[in-house]
């Protein structure tokens, strides 16, 4: 086991209060352990630990998403220094990293993205669809809706980086209307879309059967039969597609049947398995490994979290390994699957929902497929794989 791209938790505290952040509004305090700002230090010894790590598993390419809490908190600074340490590291050697930062908008400005896009780090934004989404959700601690500095952000990022790097993460909002939020990533010009399922366990879910997917059809079929050129790519729906045609590199650590090499670096150095799993209780991740002392492989040999993580899509509960979608759905997000009654032994709390959406998208694809191509695939019957899973 070994692992291919880190998430840095360059900055433990946010400037926003999402309702429904997974690290610090679902029931996890470990952040208030952690230093605010990772330390020069820290951030050469995780280099040179990356290196190591890439010469004894030959990988010539490795990648880094900053990441926080709000990885702009730590000042433009930061980040010219971190590229000059990495630059240093890296020199003489045949080993890269990529660089992509995840942040909420708030804090960009023209002057850090013209020097983020000197860096080469890659821009992705969180922003919830429409103005009221966000407002709703993605809120300040005073309870002041973000959109307006959200969006703000988003508009110099494509004037700077072009519309090409315009990529969002959208967590989905059911009580929203979903043509709203079609028209709305549209109506900007988002280039990819990413719709990520609410990060709740069987103990926490609030959303009903069915519900997601309903929300999903319609921005599914919306999106499927837009013919305008210009549409945002939009996740899921291209995994499924890709999935379902046989393109099996289009799974990630939400469906499909790939291991998930990711881990996290929280600002002391700590290695950690990713951080959305924090919802299955507090202090969930936490381990007892840091960079200052151990290898990166270590945690996958100590903690028993970071291997189930690893291997979450191959290691599944009965029902799932018997059931006719397990290759495309992979079952569901390994925290999905959390109960305090029974750990990860159990279906995702979603898995009517992706089932249906399956099943779906599936035969709306078959039915516009060229003859020789519907040799690779055949339509589902939900109503049969319903049964199933009820059973």
């Amino acid at each position: 086991m070994f692992c291919t791209s880190l998430v840095v938790k360059v900055a433990s505290r946010c400037n926003l209060n999402c309702t429904y952040c997974y690290v610090y509004n679902k029931g996890d305090d470990s952040y208030l352990k952690q230093p605010k700002i990772m330390d020069s230090i820290t951030v050469k010894k995780m280099l040179n630990n990356i290196l190591d790590h890439c010469r004894k598993n030959d990988l010539e390419k490795f990648l880094i998403v900053f990441h926080g809490g709000e990885p702009l908190l730590t000042g433009i600074e930061f980040y010219i220094n971190f590229v000059k340490y990495y630059e240093n590291i890296f020199k003489n050697t045949n080993k890269t990293i990529d660089f992509a930062l995840q942040t909420n908008g708030v804090l960009l400005d023209e002057n850090n993205l013209n020097i983020l896009k000197s860096l080469n780090i890659h821009i992705g934004i969180s922003l919830d669809g429409t103005i009221e989404s966000n407002n709703r959700n993605r809120i300040f601690h005073n309870g002041k809706g973000s959109y307006k500095e959200i969006i703000n952000g988003f508009k110099l990022t494509k004037k700077i980086y072009g519309n090409n790097n315009a990529n969002c993460l959208c967590v989905i909002d059911i009580n929203h209307n979903p043509i709203e939020v079609y028209q709305h990533f549209k109506g900007i010009e988002a280039n990819d879309v990413h719709l990520l399922f609410p990060d709740n366990t069987h103990d926490t879910n609030t959303i009903n059967e069915g519900q997601l997917f309903d929300w999903l059809k319609v921005i599914f079929d919306l999106w499927y039969e837009d013919k305008d050129v210009q549409k945002p790519k939009i996740r899921p729906f291209i995994d499924f597609i890709g999935l379902l045609l046989g393109e099996l590199n289009y799974g990630n650590e939400m469906y499909g049947k790939r291991q998930n090499k990711t881990l996290v670096i929280e600002t002391n150095g700590n290695i950690e398995t990713v951080d959305t799993l924090k919802i299955c209780g507090n202090g969930f991740t936490n381990t007892n490994l840091n960079i200052f002392e151990n290898e990166l492989d270590d945690i996958y040999v100590e903690n028993d979290l970071a291997r189930k993580y690893y291997n979450s899509h191959f290691d599944l509960c009965e029902k799932c390994t018997m059931c006719p979608l397990e290759e495309i759905c992979g079952g569901g997000f390994l925290g999905h699957r959390h109960s305090k009654a029974k750990g990860f032994d159990n279906p995702t709390i979603y898995c009517i929902d992706l089932a249906k959406l399956i099943c779906y998208i599936q035969n709306k694809v078959y039915d516009n497929l060229p003859k020789d191509l519907k040799d690779k695939i055949e339509k589902l019957n939900y109503e049969e794989i319903k049964e199933f899973i009820e059973s």
